[in-house]
């Protein structure tokens, strides 16, 4: 049994550095590399006639953290490692370890499977681009059975990240809008 949401009923909100910026596109916004294809931090967007929006993609590097959570699979959500942030530079690697994750603030959805230490796409901002990417409609992208209409923050839940519905406490960017209570399937 998973309690999630679905893609058409939350949106990103983009809190990561830089601009969308023109140039080439990925073949496969799926494929995860083992060396730096596009600039670390790089972002383009796609229109989504599903979600009647758009979504911004950003060029991010994939860490297990120092945790056990080896692998993300599409539809992941992770967060800045928070283990490699203090080294200069390193604010765009990510995990899906929500003991080191950063909960609050800016967030990255995972668009197919990486192993640590990978170079991949993700989606980072606005609606879920399904109909570039055919693995995010897969399923619910999990929550903590929190959500409900409002912001949304992340939670460490069975160490890994999920999303949480932000109360007055919760100091910080959100960075998910939900437009509907989380269900189950």
């Amino acid at each position: 049994m998973t309690v999630g949401i679905a893609h058409s009923a939350f949106f990103l909100v983009d809190n990561w550095p830089g601009e969308v910026t023109q140039g080439p596109n990925p073949a496969d916004w799926t494929t995860i590399s083992a060396t730096e294809d596009f600039p670390l931090g790089t972002k383009r967007m796609v229109y989504d006639d599903t979600n009647q929006g758009w979504a911004t993609l950003m060029y991010l590097y994939y860490t297990s953290g120092a945790g056990t959570v080896a692998v993300a699979t599409a539809r992941s959500i992770c967060a800045v490692d928070t283990s490699a942030i203090a080294t200069g530079g390193q604010w765009c690697h990510v995990t899906n370890d929500g003991s080191d994750a950063q909960l609050i603030g800016p967030l990255a959805i995972a668009l197919g499977t990486l192993v640590t230490a990978r170079y991949a796409w993700f989606w980072v901002g606005g609606v879920c681009p399904v109909d570039t990417i055919a693995t995010l409609d897969d399923g619910l992208y999990g929550s903590d059975g929190s959500a409900a209409v409002g912001w949304m923050v992340i939670a460490d839940s069975a160490s890994v990240c999920k999303f949480h519905l932000a109360t007055a406490t919760d100091i910080g960017n959100c960075s998910a809008y939900a437009m509907t209570a989380d269900t189950t399937s």
